[in-house]
């Protein structure tokens, strides 16, 4: 928890265009899963400010889950589960290894599949869960996805089951224009519209709208 981290909580400004889209998509029967939960904010801000059932939390900084359970327990979030794994999609993941790599950086919300060019990080491995199996085991309604690039390819050939929104922080550097337009294609393809007045500022609301085409 650094000094500029906790002048950001403080004032309202940390996540805060993930925090101002919750309103349009939880609610009391949201059970929300959340790529890429980092300190636990956005997850406890879903249950505390709208009453979110269920939240599931999948990490891949083993460093932070901790923190995230007590974030929880110290805000009353009670009904959520905390797993540290990094999520594929489920033929993509029946293809690769159990584990993959994944690096630590410093600051943490730098950490990622790929290795920070310009930022002290180290190697580990991270067990490797099926996306498709998590949301149907949460019964997820909503999908939340900050996951530093991996937007980019998560949503190649994935089941989103019951989920009706998808949050996505765009990392338009890492993925690039191209990986942007995959990513809107593919929501698309899956039956989901961008949904205007939640999105913005780096963060992109998809609504589904439509049964998905045959893949």
């Amino acid at each position: 928890m650094t000094a500029r981290l906790r002048t950001l909580l403080g004032k309202g400004n940390y996540e805060a265009s993930e925090a101002r889209a919750l309103k349009t998509f939880v609610g009391s029967h949201s059970s929300v899963v959340e790529l890429g939960a980092g300190i636990g904010y956005i997850s406890t801000c879903a249950v505390r400010h709208h009453g979110a059932r269920k939240v599931t939390c999948i990490e891949a900084n083993p460093h932070l889950c901790d923190y995230i359970r007590r974030v929880h327990a110290l805000n009353g979030v009670t009904d959520s589960t905390v797993i540290n794994a990094i999520a594929l999609p489920g033929k993509q993941l029946r293809s690769g290894a159990a584990s993959t790599p994944f690096y630590v950086a410093d600051p943490f919300w730098s950490s990622s599949m790929d290795k920070p060019g310009n930022l002290p990080s180290h190697r580990i491995e991270v067990p490797a869960v099926s996306l498709d199996e998590v949301l149907a085991d949460a019964r997820a309604d909503a999908l939340i996805c900050d996951i530093e690039g991996g937007e980019g390819t998560l949503f190649d050939d994935v089941d989103l089951g019951d989920v009706r929104f998808v949050l996505v922080e765009l990392h338009t550097n890492r993925i690039k224009a191209d990986g942007v337009v995959k990513l809107f294609e593919n929501m698309h393809r899956y039956g989901f519209f961008y949904h205007q007045q939640a999105s913005g500022e780096g963060v992109v609301l998809f609504k589904k709208f439509r049964a998905s085409r045959p893949m």
